[in-house]
C-alpha cells in the first residue's frame, strides 16, 4: 500500500516550500499521483529529513512554524480534547485498517506459496525449475517489503504526529490546501494561508462564506445569526466562520482569483499608529471593524479619505491575509495627504477608506521564481505581495531589490526576510542624487540580468516612479509581469 502526502503536507514534512516540491514534481524528481507524492520517494530525495524519536514533537512545531509566514496573531492554536479525540480515533481507525490490509497480503502469501508447493510437487522439472524461483522472488520480496528504512519510519511517525497538531483542508474547485492548526475557524485559518476566500462579516451574520462538506469532520465553534435553510443543510453547507476541523477535510467554496472576484467597499478605519521612520516617510496603521474588514488582493491600492476631506489613492503595504490591519507607507515632505497625515491625524481618528482598485497583483500558478524591483516608496505594493507571497508558500524563490536615493526605511525587515527564509534574498541599493540616476539605473539593471542567467523563467514586477518603470520595462521586456507607478506631482 503505497503512503502519498498532499504537497503541503509533504512540504512541511521536509522543511521546503510547496513551491520547490512542485518544481520538483515538473522535473520528473517526484512523481505526482493526482497531486500526492509518495513518502519513499519524498525519503529518498529527503534523506536528512528525520527526527530524533525523543525530541519528535518539538521539531514537528518548529517545521509548522517555519514553513509558513505568519502574520496574524497566533490564537486558538492549543488543540482541545474533543479534536485531539477525533484526530486520534481517526488515526486508529486507518491503523486498524492498515493492519487488516497487511494480514490479508499475509493471508494471501501464505496460500499463494502453498499453491506454489502444490504445483511443483505435480508440474515437470523444468515447470518445478520456474516455480522455486518464482517462491524465492516472492520470499525476497515478502522480506524487503517488510523492513522499511529507518529514515521513512520516522518520516511516517513525524506525519503521524503532524496530523494530530494540525488538520488539511483541501478546497474544491480551486485545489488549493492548508493546515489548520488548533481551534482557528475555517475562515481565519484559510485566509491566514494567504486564500482569498469569499466572505462578508465573519461573524455568522452574512452567510457569504457558506461552503460545502465534501468529506470529514467538522466543528461548530461560534453560534451565527445566518439561518441555514433546510436546503442548505441537506447539501451540507455550513458557515466556514463559525466551524473548525476536526480532521483532514475536503470543502466546497468560492475564492477571488482575479481582481474582479473582489466587491467595492466602503469601510471606516481607526488609527492605530503613525510610525515616523525618516524626515520623509511615516508608517499609517489602521485597524478595521471585526465585522467589516478590507477585502483586496496583495497589491492593490485604496482611497483614504481623512475627517477634514483630505484624500488620496494609495497601495496597501500590509497582507491580505491579516485584513484587520492594513498599512500605508505615507510620503510626508511631498504630498498634501502626507502632511496632513502628520499635521492633524491622532491615534483613534477615522479614516474613510473606498475600494479596492488596481491590477497589480500576484500571479500564482504555475510557481516561478521572482524577482521584484522597488525605487522609493514603490516598496509599499511589493511588501504586500512579498508577504503574500510568503504566506501561500508556493514561489520557488524571491528575490527583492531596492534602489533609492534617501533611506531603506523598513531595511532591518528585508534583513529579517533574508536570514528567516531560504528561498529570499534582498539586495538594498543606493542611488547617487548628484549623478544620472537613469545611468544608475541602467548599471544596476546589467548587474540583475547577469545574476539571474535566464531572465525569461522569473516574474518580474516593478514599483516605483514613472521614469523608473518606464527605463525597467525597457531593459526587462518580456519578463515583467505586472507593474504600479506613482508620482509626486499629485498625491497617490
Amino acid at each position: 500500500m503505497m503512503n502519498l502526502l498532499t504537497l503541503s503536507r509533504a512540504a512541511r514534512l521536509v522543511g521546503q516550500s510547496r513551491g520547490k516540491l512542485q518544481k520538483q514534481v515538473q522535473n520528473g524528481e517526484l512523481t505526482s499521483f493526482e497531486g500526492k507524492v509518495s513518502m519513499t520517494e519524498l525519503t529518498q530525495l529527503y534523506p536528512q529529513a528525520h527526527v530524533e524519536d525523543n525530541t519528535m514533537l518539538e521539531k514537528v512545531e518548529e517545521i509548522i512554524e517555519r514553513a509558513r509566514f505568519k502574520v496574524r496573531n497566533r490564537e486558538n492554536t492549543s488543540v482541545d480534547q474533543e479534536t485531539l479525540v477525533a484526530r486520534v480515533t481517526l488515526l486508529s481507525d486507518e491503523l486498524a485498517l492498515a493492519r487488516q490490509e497487511v494480514s490479508d497480503y499475509s493471508i494471501f502469501i501464505d496460500k499463494l506459496k502453498s499453491r506454489i508447493k502444490t504445483l511443483i510437487s505435480k508440474d515437470s522439472d523444468d515447470s518445478n525449475s520456474a516455480l522455486l524461483a518464482l517462491e524465492q522472488w516472492v520470499n525476497e520480496q515478502r522480506f524487503n517489503t517488510a523492513k522499511l528504512p529507518l529514515s521513512q519510519r520516522q518520516l511516517m511517525a513525524k506525519d503521524t504526529i503532524l496530523r494530530i497538531m494540525a488538520a488539511q483542508v483541501h478546497i474544491n474547485p480551486s485545489g488549493h490546501e492548508f493546515l489548520l492548526e488548533g481551534n482557528n475557524s475555517l475562515l481565519e485559518a484559510g485566509l491566514s494561508a494567504g486564500f482569498a476566500l469569499n466572505y462578508g462579516c465573519s461573524n455568522g451574520n452574512c452567510g457569504k462564506c457558506k461552503a460545502k462538506l465534501i468529506s470529514g469532520e467538522i466543528k461548530k465553534i461560534m453560534p451565527h445569526d445566518y439561518v441555514l435553510s433546510t436546503a442548505d443543510k441537506s447539501q451540507d453547507l455550513f458557515l466556514m466562520c463559525s466551524h473548525t476541523a476536526l480532521t483532514d477535510l475536503v470543502i466546497e467554496t468560492d475564492e477571488a482569483g482575479t481582481t474582479q472576484d473582489i466587491p467595492e467597499q466602503t469601510i471606516t478605519a481607526r488609527v492605530k499608529k503613525i510610525e515616523p521612520l525618516s524626515d520623509m516617510i511615516s508608517i499609517l496603521n489602521l485597524k478595521t471593524p471585526r465585522t467589516q474588514r478590507l477585502r483586496f488582493l496583495a497589491g492593490q491600492s485604496i482611497k483614504l479619505t481623512l475627517e477634514k476631506g483630505v484624500s488620496t489613492v494609495l497601495p496597501i503595504a500590509s497582507c491580505p491575509c491579516d485584513d484587520m490591519n492594513i498599512q500605508f507607507h505615507i510620503d510626508t515632505a511631498r504630498t498634501a495627504f502626507g502632511q496632513a497625515v502628520i499635521e492633524t491625524l491622532k491615534n483613534g481618528d477615522n479614516i474613510e477608506l473606498h475600494g479596492p482598485e488596481g491590477q497589480f497583483i500576484l500571479h500564482e500558478e504555475p510557481p516561478h521564481p521572482i524577482i521584484f524591483l522597488a525605487m522609493d516608496t514603490g516598496f509599499a505594493p511589493i511588501k504586500s505581495l512579498i508577504e503574500h507571497a510568503m504566506t501561500l508558500d508556493a514561489a520557488e524563490s524571491l528575490h527583492l531589490y531596492w534602489l533609492t536615493s534617501g533611506k531603506h526605511y523598513l531595511g532591518n525587515l528585508c534583513h529579517a526576510w533574508d536570514d528567516a527564509f531560504e528561498n529570499f534574498s534582498y539586495d538594498a541599493i543606493n542611488l547617487d542624487t548628484s549623478a544620472d540616476l537613469n545611468a544608475q539605473m541602467q548599471q544596476h539593471f546589467e548587474k540583475i540580468s547577469a545574476h539571474h542567467s535566464k531572465l525569461s523563467d522569473f516574474h518580474v514586477y516593478i514599483a516605483g516612479p514613472h521614469e523608473f518603470i518606464k527605463q525597467a520595462r525597457l531593459f526587462f521586456q518580456q519578463p515583467v509581469s505586472e507593474e504600479y507607478f506613482f508620482s509626486f506631482e499629485t498625491d497617490g
